[in-house]
């Protein structure tokens, strides 16, 4: 009778554990917004990258956005480089017209967790002022180090549709006299993560997918 309950408790929490293994993984989740008032703008694209230590980019989002509402979380995974030295690059642009009239984007409640865990508060990060800046204006090729003609990082409590969210900031594209990208940069060591394991001995593989809308 022992031995068929430390059994059953063994296969429950087997189970269980299998479970919350296949919640796990390293991810990057935020919310977008207009900020109110930005009616008239045409809205802002917004692009995540990410820059391993071997040079390489890859892009990992990309979404263009022009409601003055808060997005449903977008979690993008990035378990594919989890137990390396990243470099995760936040671009803003705005638009393939280029009008950069009142675009007041907000990204908010932004961070990056490993397993559940936060790994990298990027709201706070803006706060701190600790993201690395740049801008890159369409007529050239290179980045200028620092923010010029407008452009901005900050914090910024919106609020969007009427409701703040926590830790929102703006990053505004260069407007003044100049158009182009606002470029911030945030540097961090990702955990390696171990491939989560079904209870059938499957490996079960979700990463390199955008869940959210």
């Amino acid at each position: 009778m022992v031995r068929r309950l430390f059994a059953l408790c063994l296969t429950v929490m087997l189970s269980l554990g299998a479970s919350i293994a296949l919640a796990g993984g390293v991810e990057l989740s935020f919310v977008l917004g207009m900020k109110d008032g930005s009616e008239s703008s045409d809205g802002v694209t917004v692009m995540f990258a990410v820059e391993g230590a071997d040079g390489s980019e890859t892009e990992v989002f990309n979404e263009h956005w022009a409601d003055q509402t808060w997005s449903d979380p977008f979690v993008v995974d990035l378990s594919d480089w989890s137990g390396e030295d990243i470099t995760l690059k936040l671009t803003t642009d705005p638009g393939v017209d280029r009008n950069t009239g009142w675009d007041w984007i907000l990204i908010a409640d932004a961070k990056v967790v490993a397993d559940g865990q936060m790994v990298y508060d990027i709201g706070q990060a803006v706060a701190d002022v600790a993201p690395i800046l740049s801008v890159l204006f369409d007529d050239e090729d290179a980045e200028t180090e620092g923010l010029a003609n407008g452009a901005s990082s900050s914090p910024d409590v919106g609020p969007v549709g009427g409701e703040a969210m926590d830790k929102s900031f703006m990053q505004h594209v260069p407007w003044d006299g100049k158009v182009g990208n606002t470029i911030s940069r945030y540097e961090m060591s990702l955990p390696a993560v171990t491939a989560a394991v079904e209870a059938d001995g499957k490996v079960a593989a979700t990463w390199g997918q955008i869940k959210g809308e």
